[in-house]
């Protein structure tokens, strides 16, 4: 299924997420474990905390980053597909694409290390020139089934190709993360469910905007790709 603005994706989206509420469930759960692990891995006295703690806790955040990824992400191209998305499609995209999406990750990290270094010199543009230009990069690695540098290159391909309705995009998530950023942000103090809330808030939020990008993403790609 393909869509011809930015609009039509946005609205689509929304209807895929309310068709496939399950999308959000990754995120939460893997979100949840490596939380879990992290603080069991934490020591009782911070003071004895050591480099090998840290690193176990880099590790099974990259994890679950990468987890989370790859599961939201092909659960969103499945919907887009079919319309309709199934866990299974989520652990299809991670057991074919977590090395891919893996590579991505530290190319971006590469990417943003260089563009926060420049963000004093440039007024931020640098960081705002790396959401632009990479925005497509995980449904590269995903959907596209590229390696983790031709993801990031397919990305910025598509933007240079594409530009305004990339810019759209851009902007359509920025305003809505922030709205929903601050709703998550007004139900997190209500007693006891308020975390919990505040939580499924943020990762609806995510797969929401995991769904517009994937969309966009099948959408402006080129054919031969």
């Amino acid at each position: 299924m393909v869509v011809t603005s930015s609009r039509a994706a946005f609205a689509r989206s929304l209807r895929l997420l309310a068709r496939n509420p399950a999308i959000v469930v990754p995120g939460l759960v893997v979100g949840a474990l490596s939380a879990v692990i992290a603080t069991l891995l934490e020591p009782a006295d911070p003071l004895e905390s050591t480099i090998y703690t840290r690193l176990l806790q880099l590790v099974v955040q990259l994890v679950a980053a990468i987890l989370s990824i790859a599961f939201t992400t092909g659960m969103a191209d499945a919907a887009w597909s079919a319309g309709k998305a199934a866990f299974r499609d989520g652990a299809r995209a991670f057991q074919r694409d977590a090395g891919h999406v893996f590579v991505a990750m530290l190319v971006l990290f590469a990417i943003a290390f260089v563009a926060a270094f420049l963000a004093a010199y440039t007024f931020s543009l640098s960081l705002l020139a790396l959401v632009f230009y990479c925005i497509y990069t995980m449904p590269a690695a995903v959907v596209g089934e590229r390696s983790g540098f031709h993801a990031v290159g397919e990305s910025i391909e598509i933007a240079f190709r594409r530009p305004r309705t990339t810019l759209l995009v851009v902007a359509g998530i920025a305003l809505i993360a922030f709205a929903m950023g601050a709703l998550a942000e007004l139900v997190h103090g209500v007693p006891f469910v308020g975390p919990l809330v505040a939580a499924i808030v943020i990762q609806a939020a995510i797969a929401y905007f995991t769904l517009v990008i994937v969309g966009e993403y099948r959408a402006l790609r080129q054919p031969a790709a």
